[in-house]
């Protein structure tokens, strides 16, 4: 969705997948099942490819343990949380570079997402939070004085790649509202980064206004709310679940990752 505007992710503080690998003399599994699946789909990639180059790679024998608190097509990053740490466990046997990292588990986040941003591949594997432009990369934010957000859990959950093909569809069916919504986006962006620079500078300037650049970062997710809503991304229910949430105060509302469910991040003024 970022279509080489600038994008912005912080990383959950309260969020994270961490990996385990026991060697054995059992053959290779996982834990808990429920991972099996998609995390045996990437090493079986991963075995094609290295066949096709003309190399050798066996699933390791042992058990492989997942602990995640980060939900599943809810926007959160689990996919690329989870494509990081096989990067990371498998760069040393593959002979992949550190340098080479990031481009590693965001070729692993293909396989989810049919063509991965590399996004939500960087902020999870830098742990700090970035800006981010398609096919340049990453570039470090200093970490503000940030305003009060809330998550919301929508109950819903969400495909990526069914997200964006319902964009790239609209695209072709109604390409003036589709470049609405990017120029929509584009401009959310750009007054997220400003006011960004504004908090951090507030540091060393307490006479600065506030409240004025809380309005222009709320300003900057209502624009990015209204993009999803003209790709059609915001079911009516968590439009429902939005509209509660900014009666009770809250200075913007949007979902969070590409859309169609997951959680609803809220923004608030510093007295509630």
């Amino acid at each position: 969705m970022l279509r080489g505007a600038t994008a912005i992710a912080f990383p959950h503080p309260d969020l994270a997948l961490e990996l385990e690998f026991t060697p054995g003399d059992l053959p290779f599994r996982v834990e808990p099942e429920d991972a099996r699946t998609a995390v045996e789909d990437l090493l079986h990639m991963i075995q094609d490819e290295q066949n096709e180059q003309g190399r050798e790679f066996h699933f390791p024998s042992g058990t492989l343990r997942i602990r995640s608190t980060i939900p599943t097509g809810a926007g959160m990053g689990s996919s690329a949380a989870l494509c990081v740490a096989i990067a990371r466990w498998l760069s040393g046997p593959l002979g992949v570079p550190e340098a080479g990292l990031l481009e590693f588990a965001t070729h692993l986040e293909h396989r989810f997402h049919g063509k991965s941003s590399g996004m939500d591949v960087a902020v999870c594997a830098i742990e700090k939070p970035i800006s981010f432009i398609r096919g340049r990369g990453p570039t470090l934010l200093r970490a503000p004085s940030f305003p009060k957000v809330t998550f919301h859990d929508t109950g819903l959950r969400a495909s990526t790649s069914e997200c964006i093909r319902r964009v790239e569809a609209q695209r072709l069916e109604d390409p003036v509202s589709s470049i609405r919504g990017d120029e929509l986006m584009a401009r959310a962006a750009r007054l997220t980064l400003e006011a960004l620079v504004i908090l951090e500078a507030s540091r060393e300037s307490p006479g600065y206004d506030r409240e004025r650049t809380l309005r222009q970062l709320a300003e900057a997710m209502k624009l990015a709310h209204e993009s999803f809503l003209i790709w059609a991304l915001v079911p009516g229910a968590v439009q429902r679940q939005i509209d509660v949430l900014l009666r009770q105060g809250a200075l913007a509302a949007k979902l969070t990752g590409a859309g169609g469910g997951g959680f609803v991040i809220a923004i608030w003024p510093d007295q509630v």
